[in-house]
């Protein structure tokens, strides 16, 4: 796997779910949703400043072990960027975007078919947050409500060697009186026996690139890192959205993740690039509704954007390379980043491998999502998450189509939205797709981007 987030829990993962997968109308509703909240602060010279996320979800995943068999939730893909705590914390948000952020989420969790919300926060400073993001989502958007914070668990991050599977415990027996609460008469809360035991290797950025990952460093290494006049930040921007019926929602965020990481396999170990913590929602406006989008608003990923390159600018790093893996991201990214180089003084640009392969005129034209090339990457770095007998071909445009008008790539566009150009979801033809091309295209890219980002590093 290439991807951390390919390798979390299939059977409970909300980005592992295509969007026919999630509740409509009429149909019997998931219970549950977890979103957990993590951040980033310094905690004395041998603790990660990642420490919270960590901790947490290793509790998280051991609560919600038990609870697999029978479908009664789903984990949303944790948000990173919350409260900023300035004397100690790292990428955090102002409180507006912030909410804004939690808002706009809750919103694509209702929309989704969910009927309960929980907000799982390991963050001390964003426990305000928590709880005024679940009373405005209970009172604007209708949703069952809850908070479990990190606290109230017996979790202390300050000494994160405390008793984690107490820790889960207790937060199983939470989940089972939520998933009880407001039920039917007679539903019984049902508490499993929880099981012993870790797995690693859904942790929160690929392990062999921990040394690249700010949010692995101590508070002290994170400041140094930024002192080479080359050192050069990544923020990776991706989105949760639907993908068609074959590839699950989370696409873009662990094609994003694969691709970074086949670019980072070739940077000389030396070169002092590094990866902030991703940014997994983007703007997915143009796929309202689908079910298991999570949409953000354009003036929250800009307030978003921004706020961490103003935290990078103030650990001392002058370039910041955003590698942006969703096209409804792109117009709100390239205004972001003119004010982060002309108001931040950051030498900030947008960076993409800029990879074309061989591909048969049609495709090569108007496939634009959940295509041939997505699929083949989803067929290399995750295939157990693709499901290519549900693959359908649907194209927004054909090559000898008369008249100039078009959805994209033409002399006069117009606005659209995915139902307005498929049934499906799809605007390509993944049934082309096949895991050899993925696995060459993604190397071929991965090579490509390192390039531009040493090249980026190095001032040219």
């Amino acid at each position: 796997m290439h991807s951390w987030l390919a390798n979390t829990d299939p059977e409970t993962a909300w980005a592992h779910f295509a969007w026919p997968d999630f509740p409509v109308s009429g149909s019997a509703p998931l219970p549950l949703a977890i979103l957990p909240l993590h951040g980033f602060a310094g905690r004395g010279e041998d603790t990660p400043v990642d420490a919270e996320e960590l901790i947490g979800a290793r509790v998280l995943r051991a609560a919600t072990a038990p609870f697999k068999a029978n479908g009664s939730l789903r984990i949303l893909p944790p948000v990173r960027q919350v409260l900023a705590e300035r004397r100690s914390g790292f990428f955090g948000l102002d409180p507006e975007t912030a909410c804004d952020f939690l808002m706009n989420l809750s919103r694509g969790v209702r929309d989704s078919g969910c009927t309960k919300l929980l907000f799982f926060n390991t963050s001390a400073v964003s426990a305000p947050l928590a709880a005024t993001a679940a009373l405005d989502a209970r009172a604007e958007f209708g949703l069952q409500t809850y908070v479990v914070q990190a606290a109230d668990l017996g979790l202390d991050f300050n000494h994160p060697a405390g008793d984690v599977h107490a820790a889960a415990k207790r937060l199983q027996g939470l989940i089972s009186e939520i998933l009880a609460h407001r039920c039917p008469p007679g539903t019984p809360a049902q508490v499993p026996a929880i099981q012993a035991g870790d797995k690693q290797d859904d942790a929160p950025f690929p392990l062999r690139f921990r040394n690249r990952y700010l949010g692995s460093f101590t508070a002290s290494r994170l400041r140094a890192c930024a002192g080479s006049a080359d050192a050069l930040a990544i923020l990776p921007v991706a989105a949760i959205e639907q993908h068609g019926h074959h590839l699950p929602v989370g696409v873009d965020a662990i094609l994003g993740q694969a691709l970074l990481a086949a670019a980072l396999d070739t940077v000389p170990a030396d070169a002092p690039i590094f990866a902030a913590p991703p940014l997994l929602y983007g703007k997915s406006i143009e796929h309202a509704g689908f079910a298991g989008t999570l949409s953000i608003d354009g003036k929250t990923l800009r307030r978003s954007v921004l706020s961490i390159a103003r935290d990078l600018g103030r650990l001392g790093f002058r370039r910041l390379a955003v590698t942006n893996f969703h096209g409804g991201n792109i117009h709100v990214l390239d205004m972001t980043l003119r004010e982060i180089r002309e108001d931040l003084g950051i030498e900030a640009v947008r960076l993409r491998a800029g990879y074309q392969p061989e591909m048969d005129p049609q495709e090569l034209a108007w496939g634009m999502h959940a295509d041939e090339w997505e699929t083949s990457l989803m067929l290399a770095c995750a295939p157990e998450c693709v499901h290519m007998e549900k693959a359908v071909r649907e194209y927004p445009a054909h090559v000898d189509d008369p008249g100039l008008l078009r959805p994209e790539k033409s002399a006069a566009i117009f606005g659209w939205l995915t139902r307005d150009l498929s049934n499906s979801g799809v605007l390509g033809d993944p049934t082309r797709a096949d895991a050899d091309k993925g696995r060459r295209w993604l190397a071929e890219g991965g090579a490509l981007l390192s390039r531009r980002l040493l090249d980026f590093a190095r001032g040219s």
